[in-house]
Parts: C-alpha cells; structure tokens; sequence
C-alpha cells in the first residue's frame, strides 16, 4: 500500500496494517497540526479514530475483530481503514464503524449475528452492512445498535434477555427497525441497551437482573421502557450498570454496585436511578 500524504512518525511514513511504535509522545493532541485521537472504544480489543479519519486497532484478534485479514493478536495498533471513519463501536469480540457517506461496516465476531450481515460467520475483514444514512453506533456484549439520519433505531445480533427491544428474545441477523423516528442517542453494553429520544427521555431494554434498566423491578424487557420523561443529555452503559447526565448537570445511576460503580457510597444494587451528583457533570 501507498502511504497516505500527511502522516509522519519520527520522518517514516505509515503504511496500511503497518505497527504504529510509538503513539504517545510522538504524535502531540495539542498540536492541531499534527494527527489527534478523537475517539476510543474498548472491548477485548481497542479502536481508536484518528482527526484524518483513519481507524487503528489493536489488542485480541481470534474472531477477526481487528479488521486486517487475520487472527493474530496485535500488540501495537495497525490502521485498517485509511480515512473516512467518522464513529466507531466496540462490542467483546466485534468491531463496528461508520463512514462520512453514512454507511455502517462490522467486523470479528458473528455468532450471534451482530455483524447484521444476515449469516453467522465471523469476518476478518471490514464488511459493509447499512449503504447509507447511518450517523450513530453503539455496541453491547454481543449485539449492536445503531441510528439512522431520520432519527429511526435499529438493533440486530444477540437477544436471549430481549436487548434488541424487538418483542422477542430471538437473535437477529440482519437489521430490525425498533423506533422510526426521534432517537437522538444510543448506548450498549452487556446485554442491555439504553437511548434518548430527541424530547431528551430515557428509554432501557434487555437484561435487567441488576436493575440496570432502571425500572424498579429486576425483570428483563424485550421492548423498550421509558425511564425518564425528558431532560437526558447523556448515557453510558456498563456490564450490568447504568448512568445517564440531565440538562442541569445532574449524574445519575442504576443496576449492579457490588464494587462500588454506581458511586452512591454503598455496595447495594439500585433498581431506580439514584442521584451521584447534583450538578457540574459534563457529557
């Protein structure tokens, strides 16, 4: 492979699947001359995007997460993608991305269909999904998620405690629409998922034997439950926790607590959301 125009580590250019040495301390984020880091995400592996639109990955490699061709884990990151990358996702073992023109690819791991590329196989390389209008991706354990320009949510892979909010607790390997429109924002982890609506409420489905779906009870939801009626600005999802940030800087949490996560001071599950901190949280 050619090596992009405007790359440069310590004078040597860095061609496609090429180790990158030394990434911090070699690339200056404060420098906006230079190549910044503008997103990270993690599951057994690690993917982060570049300000030049370039994704790099790196870390457990056996269900072809990666996206270079192989199984082989990396200890250094490779780039897969050389530009154009806009958002990315990291289930366990999948690795989910969104490019400028809107479309949706997925790679590593499909045994639960959550590639959404309608078989069961793994993929070691980046295979497209969704053509166009894609602008917002998210990833559970092994199930994923995302958000159409006209605001419609779709969700596909595993479903076994109803996490695709479809009705159903079968697993889906291709797309299924779960709202039409007005969804603003979307979160997964585990096998639970949560988003906001453009009104800014807050909606949970899937697993929910923590509470982490916020709804006072411990039972699991195949469709979508409303958690607050407006006001969210901001969530985030943990193995079997929640968290989400209100328009007034508030920070709140549910679901498991066994080590301190939910940050009440206590070990106890919450089933409802509690109140961590009143106000100043960003998001």
């Amino acid at each position: 492979n050619d090596p992009p125009t405007g790359i440069s580590l310590s004078n040597n250019s860095v061609a496609e699947n090429e180790p990158l040495d030394t990434l911090v301390g070699t690339l200056s984020v404060f420098d906006p001359e230079k190549l910044q880091i503008v997103k990270v995400t993690a599951g057994k592996h690690s993917l982060f995007l570049m300000n030049d639109g370039s994704l790099w990955s790196m870390g457990d490699n056996s269900s072809g997460q990666l996206g270079d061709g192989t199984t082989d884990n990396r200890t250094k990151p490779i780039r897969v993608v050389e530009s154009g990358v806009i958002g990315i996702a990291a289930g366990v073992n999948h690795s989910l991305f969104v490019k400028v023109d809107g479309s949706l690819w997925a790679m590593g791991q499909n045994s639960s269909g959550q590639l959404g590329n309608g078989s069961s196989e793994n993929s070691l390389t980046p295979q497209k999904i969704v053509d166009e209008s894609v602008i917002l991706v998210a990833a559970g354990g092994s199930h994923s998620l995302f958000i159409k320009d006209d605001g419609s949510l779709w969700t596909m892979g595993s479903n076994g405690s109803g996490q695709l909010g479809d009705g159903t607790t079968k697993k889906r390997t291709q797309p299924v629409m779960i709202e039409s429109a007005g969804v603003a924002k979307v979160a997964a982890k585990g096998s639970h998922s949560l988003y906001i609506k453009s009104d800014g409420s807050l909606w949970t489905m899937g697993s929910n034997s923590n509470g982490q779906n916020g709804d006072g009870t411990k039972t699991k939801r195949s469709t979508p439950v409303k958690i607050r009626e407006s006001g969210v600005i901001g969530i985030a999802a943990g193995a079997s926790h929640s968290l989400f940030v209100t328009e007034e800087g508030s920070l709140w949490a549910m679901g498991r607590n066994s080590s301190g996560q939910l940050g009440d001071g206590t070990f106890d599950d919450r089933l409802e959301p509690v109140l961590i901190r009143d106000a100043g949280v960003v998001f």
